[in-house]
């Protein structure tokens, strides 16, 4: 007899502990769903591909592809994986541009025309990227940095193609006017991207157009290659203060609509370089070797 009962309790403890196993069950893969959405949604934010663009109302941005922002102003800013990405860049104004530098990376659109192109570039692994309007780098601006836990990458300087809007024929973005940390040189990476400034050098342009740019207080004549931050006192309202190095694109510091101080920052490499009023100034000229 009481075998029987044992058995009979035993009989009615199975469907409640089969009921339990099959509760544990659905709660487990419904956990690895949520984590499984969670990583599809944590990978959906981050692309190969990205947006660039810069418009005539000083807006200036780069995104993934899903419309998430890549850089910010922020005193923190976006993390993104490193790796090969493509951008799109829609370069649609004429006072503006958009300018992408850090470690291995360094391309622009010109200043003085717009541009629509396609760049291909390889952001390094636990480094600082910006991009900015190198006209208004004070405000037209944006910071990111990649993670150092991926991959590192080949470290190439980046490529791009496109087309400028105003003659509709071909053109490279690579190392194209107004670069504020490039040497202007076929869109090559600048050697001392990432190094110390080497100092300042003092810029002005009065109201009838007469240019100076000095180093220490006296007229610049030979300087070593490196960076260096330019302040340029623009008292001309129809006139621009422009730096070109020989056999590259000119370099516009401060535009004709752009009176007052204005400071940026480059890279300039060895070869004679030039500096003048624009419209019709006359050059004057210095070496960096």
């Amino acid at each position: 007899m009481a075998s029987q009962l044992s058995s009979i309790r035993r009989a009615r403890n199975v469907p409640v502990f089969l009921g339990i196993v099959v509760l544990g069950a659905t709660i487990a893969l419904e956990l690895g769903a949520g984590r499984s959405h969670a990583a599809v949604s944590s990978q959906r934010a981050v692309s190969s591909t990205m947006s660039a663009y810069v418009h005539d109302d000083a807006s200036i941005g780069l995104n993934f592809a899903d419309g998430t922002g890549v850089g910010s102003q922020a005193k923190v800013p976006p993390t993104i994986p490193p790796g090969t990405y493509t951008i799109n860049v829609v370069d649609d104004a004429y006072e503006h541009n958009f300018h992408l530098m850090g470690p291995g990376v360094d391309l622009s659109t010109p200043i003085d025309d717009v541009q629509t192109t396609t760049w291909t570039v390889t952001l390094q692994p636990g480094s600082s990227y910006r991009y900015q309007c190198d006209a208004h780098p004070d405000f037209m601006w944006g910071d990111f940095v990649t993670s150092g836990t991926a991959v590192a990458s080949s470290g190439s300087s980046g490529s791009s193609s496109g087309s400028s809007g105003s003659s509709g024929s071909s053109s490279s973005s690579s190392g194209s006017s107004s670069s504020t940390s490039s040497s202007g040189s076929s869109g090559s990476a600048s050697a001392g991207a990432n190094s110390a400034l080497i100092g300042t050098l003092i810029g002005t342009l009065s109201s009838s157009g007469k240019v100076t740019l000095t180093w220490g207080g006296l007229p610049v004549k030979k300087i070593q290659p490196g960076r260096y931050e330019i302040t340029v006192g623009d008292k001309a309202k129809t006139r621009s203060f422009v730096l070109q190095q020989k056999g590259h694109a000119a370099k516009v510091l401060s535009s004709v609509a752009a009176v007052g101080d204005h400071t940026v920052t480059l890279s300039l490499t060895a070869g004679t370089w030039s500096f003048y009023a624009s419209p019709g100034g006359a050059k004057s000229t210095f070496t960096v070797s």
